[in-house]
Parts: C-alpha cells; structure tokens; sequence
C-alpha cells in the first residue's frame, strides 16, 4: 500500500540529495516533474550533515605573547587576629601568670621551716561531732608576720577548732591568741637552723621546678596551635617557622626569669 504525499513535501525531502548530482537543466527538469510517492515503510533517509572543517589553531593568547597567568587566592587570606601565627597573646599570658604565681610561693618561704602553704593545709573540724573537715586556708588568711606566722580568722567561732587543729598536727605548732586582737592566731616561727635552710631551699628550687613546668606546657600548647594552623592551610611554612623561632625566644626568656627568681630566693635564704 502506497501514500501519496504532497508534491511539495517530497520535493524539500528528497532536493538536499538530488541538487549535488544532477547538472542544472536535468535539475530543472526534475523540478518540473511529480515524484512517484513513497511507501509508508519506507524510512527516510537521514539529512546530511554539512562539512565542519577541523583545526588545531590554538587560541589567541595576550599581546606580546604572554598567557595570563591563574590567579591563586593566598594562604593567608582573609587571615583574622585569631589565626594569626605571631599573636602569642595567650602564651604570654601564661608566662605571666607561671611569674606571679612562681613570685608569691618564693615570698612565703621562710628559712625558719614554717612555710605558710603547710599551715593553710591543716585539716580542721569547725564543729564538734561533724565528720566533714576543711582546709585552714579556706576559712583564714595566713600570712608571714616577723618571726610568726599570723592566721587571720573571719568568724569568732572558728578560733577554738583552728586552735586544737594546729596544736595537734603533725608539724609541731605552738599557736597562741595574738594579745591585741582576738581574731588572730600566732603561730611561732622556730629558730634557724642549717637544716631548716636546705629545707627552705629545696622548696624554693621545687616551687621553681613547677614554674618551668607550666612554661614548658605554655610552650607545647603553643607549637600545636601553629602546627595545626600549618596543616589546615591557614599559614604558610616559611610564615609558621617564623613564628616558632619567636615563639622559642619568648619561652627561653620566660624560663631564663624564673631561674633568676629562684637563685635569688635561694641567695636570701643562705642568710636566715
């Protein structure tokens, strides 16, 4: 069975395949006839495709024959205060407070043997019967006065308890009522002796000991801050080994202080 299609539709399928070939007068005879219609299983022939001509021209670069280079974003882009490699604000605040801390155990040692760091921590029982004990220090100030050791109690009530507490510890105190105030307990200090020196001392070189500690501490807290920053791409190597050479030169210095803290602390107790 055949369909008969449009003069005009045959004629713009088939004219694409037909103009090539033919030469003009045959074309134009074609053009005058009637195309023979054609069978509806009969597919149609696909259209050409028209001729892409190939190169290998490469394209236009920048006068002078220079290509634009990428433009890269920087490590440190965007860098804030807090990613900073050389802000060793918290480093320095450790070394201070390693300083003052190291400075105040230094001033209470005394070469007399009555260290005022044992006497706050005497245990003691505010009320009779009660199984729960505290701190001396959490419940008075003691405090270096001559050649005593003075305790300042807060409420009149403690003194009795803090009295029996220090009479009956194991450091062998003497404690007596200060004469002009009822609040304050004196607690003497004994006479210097070569062995209570070298006990001062040895103090005095442990409390040096953990002040280095905590630097040493400061210090490792510090190159893991940069090591990190490192590997998450927020500095640089060369920038992140800067700041490690500062950083080593603020720790050294810090430590060099403290050891000086300690041999004068250690010179003043040679004399009592």
């Amino acid at each position: 069975m055949h369909v008969k299609l449009p003069t005009a539709l045959t004629d713009s399928v088939l004219r694409p395949y037909i103009s090539p070939v033919l030469p003009g007068p045959l074309l134009q005879a074609y053009s005058r006839c009637s195309v023979p219609p054609l069978p509806t299983n009969h597919p149609l022939p696909p259209r050409p495709h028209p001729f892409r001509t190939l190169t290998t021209t490469p394209p236009l670069s920048k006068k002078g024959g220079k290509q634009e280079s990428k433009r890269t974003v920087p490590l440190n882009a965007g860098k804030t205060k807090g990613l900073d490699p050389f802000d060793f604000s918290d480093l320095e605040a450790a070394v201070s407070r390693a300083h003052e801390r190291l400075k105040n155990d230094l001033s209470r040692i005394k070469a007399g043997g009555r260290d005022p760091e044992v006497i706050e921590n005497v245990r003691v029982r505010l009320t009779k019967g009660e199984k729960q004990m505290v701190k001396l220090g959490d419940v008075a100030s003691v405090v270096p006065r001559g050649r005593n050791v003075a305790v300042l109690v807060g409420e009149k009530d403690h003194i009795k308890p803090i009295m029996s507490a220090l009479a009956s510890s194991s450091e062998n105190l003497n404690p007596t009522n200060a004469p002009t105030d009822p609040l304050t307990i004196l607690v003497p200090i004994p006479p210097t002796t070569q062995e209570s020196r070298e006990a001062a001392k040895a103090l005095a070189s442990k409390k040096g000991d953990e002040a280095l500690l905590a630097l040493r501490e400061a210090r490792g807290a510090e190159k893991k801050r940069l090591r990190a920053m490192e590997l998450g791409r927020q500095v640089g190597p060369d920038d992140s080994r800067r700041a490690e050479k500062e950083m080593e030169k603020i720790n050294e210095k810090a430590m060099g202080e403290a050891k000086k803290l300690v041999e004068g602390a250690r010179k003043g107790l040679e004399g009592g």
